[in-house]
């Protein structure tokens, strides 16, 4: 039912345009091919989205695991993410302890997962808040915590907020028009699948929110 209801969109647009096309009530123009391609690439983004949460919540992935340092792994994010974020006015901080952080993981997943935490924080970050990503090592566990001073999460809907498709009664949500509604499904499901979890917190709206994702370091040896 949630997938029906995430596809009607995008086709009752194509199919919008289309029919104004044949009755000439639109143009044949750049624009109006553009307007198409982009519904296109949501439907592939969704599908896409779809079959990466089916794979993960079934641990079919194929992990690649390898030791990386966790501090790399999470500045090669930042570094990826940093343009987005000043084309919107929002300061992007990222901090470690400068140490090695070794973990067993997939590198392109773990890359994978922070960067939805860092697209979903943007998204609800207004102009002028700021979102930082720490690295750091906790005891058997090495971790990492995105945090804003956005929207927030009202707290009796922090743990649906991973759940595929969940809309959020408050002003973050886990899908708008830019995304499928799957980033937080996908990426909880990714670090579980490496023995680890990914937990939210927040005071409430208005307040930010903060991301912990938790992995078994290396140096304690537990590897998945």
């Amino acid at each position: 039912t949630d997938l029906a209801h995430e596809l009607r969109t995008p086709l009752a647009s194509l199919e919008a345009h289309v029919d104004a096309l044949e009755d000439g009530m639109i143009p044949s123009s750049a624009d109006s091919y553009s307007a198409m391609r982009e519904e296109i690439a949501r439907l592939r983004r969704l599908a896409l989205d779809v079959r990466t949460a089916a794979a993960a919540q079934e641990h079919a992935l194929d992990l690649e695991l390898l030791d990386h340092d966790l501090h790399r792994i999470t500045e090669s994010a930042y570094l990826a993410a940093a343009p987005r974020f000043m084309a919107k006015g929002v300061d992007l901080k990222h901090a470690n302890d400068h140490t090695s952080l070794q973990v067993h993981c997939d590198s392109s997943r773990i890359q994978q997962v922070l960067a939805n935490l860092l697209d979903n924080a943007l998204r609800h970050t207004p102009v002028g808040g700021s979102v930082s990503i720490t690295s750091s090592s906790a005891g058997q566990f090495a971790t990492v915590v995105v945090s804003d001073d956005g929207d927030g999460i009202p707290p009796e809907q922090l743990d649906r907020i991973f759940e595929r498709f969940f809309r959020a009664d408050g002003s973050r949500a886990t899908f708008d028009g830019n995304g499928s509604g799957l980033g937080l499904t996908i990426a909880q499901a990714i670090i579980r699948d490496h023995g680890g979890d990914l937990i939210a917190h927040s005071d409430g709206p208005g307040t930010g929110a903060k991301f912990m994702m938790r992995l078994p370091a290396s140096d304690v040896g537990s590897h998945v």
